[in-house]
């Protein structure tokens, strides 16, 4: 156990010195705080996201979109966070946040952009149907378990395009090209990432171990909402949402579906269901 934990601490002690880890802006840095807390009350998350206009404006731009299916206009924050929950506001604003980690924002970057919508909102849908896991949870986990992609790309964007082109050019699955090119993988950046933002250790756990269920085992919990995301991600290949191009019925699902407890007809209506979500939550791009 101390061996494995300070192994952990040697690997982030390399990614601090190698990489310049993106910081949150400040009013969603002191949200997640807040979160922390279980007692945290609505009227204090609301005085901190109210300070900031720009902020408030976009959750309810995002709060009244189709995704979210309010039939009855939102118009404020407190109507926001009480129809929508604490844990979907706070998915809106990290949401909101992200692009400001980005350094740069070319082709490569809206299409990693594109994929963790993609993903988060295709995820969320899938823990719907699946009801095996928290939706809010699913939702966070699709949009932030790529996120050590984007701090590689900002940091090394020419060791980052060799990955991407054996990804694209030679079918290369990312896991296996990025290890011909760094020291350590995007998720394990990824996974010390949200602990420095100081998300729970659920998702951290969900990260490290994202392409490895296996490892996952003996955490149900985690490993529902591995299975649920890994599914929102080919679709996303499936469907070209954050690729160049469909992948179409050349992505193969495998045991996702039946490991969510799908049966078989259920597949073709969740598509059409994470198709629809991609439509309805243009508003977070």
């Amino acid at each position: 156990m101390n061996a494995a934990i300070n192994t952990a601490k040697s690997l982030e002690e390399i990614i601090s010195k190698s990489l310049e880890l993106p910081v949150l802006p400040a009013t969603t840095q002191k949200v997640l705080a807040m979160m922390s807390d279980p007692d945290v009350s609505i009227e204090k998350i609301k005085r901190l996201i109210g300070a900031d206009p720009g902020l408030t404006t976009k959750i309810l731009k995002i709060a009244n979109s189709a995704f979210y299916g309010s039939y009855r206009n939102i118009e404020n924050l407190t109507q926001a966070i009480l129809r929508l929950g604490l844990n979907a506001v706070r998915n809106i604003v990290v949401a909101t946040s992200m692009k400001n980690v980005y350094k740069r924002f070319g082709l490569t970057e809206k299409l990693i952009w594109q994929q963790m919508i993609g993903s988060a909102l295709a995820a969320n849908v899938i823990a719907k149907q699946a009801r095996n896991s928290d939706p809010e949870d699913a939702f966070i986990g699709g949009l932030l378990h790529d996120v050590g992609k984007v701090v590689l790309n900002n940091e090394c964007p020419d060791k980052f395009a060799l990955v991407m082109q054996r990804v694209y050019n030679d079918s290369v699955p990312f896991e296996e090209a990025e290890k011909e090119v760094f020291e350590f993988s995007q998720r394990e950046v990824g996974a010390f990432i949200v602990k420095k933002w100081g998300f729970p250790e659920k998702l951290e756990t969900l990260i490290r171990s994202f392409d490895d269920h296996s490892a996952l085992a003996s955490e149900k919990q985690v490993a529902n909402l591995a299975y649920a995301i890994s599914l929102a991600d080919k679709m996303c290949q499936k469907f070209g949402m954050g690729w160049r191009k469909p992948g179409g019925d050349d992505v193969k699902y495998g045991k996702l579906p039946e490991l969510l407890g799908m049966q078989e007809g259920q597949v073709g209506q969740m598509e059409e269901n994470v198709k629809l979500s991609f439509s309805q939550g243009t508003d977070f791009h």
